[in-house]
């Protein structure tokens, strides 16, 4: 199943009908759609992606560099 962009959520009608039931504005909801979107972004900035070290299919998160 493919994911919906961010355009594409805000214009599909059944989740416009869930907002509509729920009270909540499409704006609101844009809102949340770009915060979370923001915060997976800045997350993936900090994995480790060495797979030789997690394993195929696997992310860990990088450990603070030694000071």
């Amino acid at each position: 199943m493919q994911e919906l962009s961010i355009s594409e959520a805000l214009s599909d009608p059944l989740i416009r009908q869930m907002l509509r039931a729920d009270k909540i504005s499409l704006d609101t909801f844009a809102q949340l759609l770009a915060k979370a979107a923001k915060e997976r972004s800045n997350r993936l900035g900090r994995l480790d992606w060495n797979v030789r070290q997690v394993g195929p299919g696997i992310l860990r998160q990088a450990t603070p560099p030694a000071e």
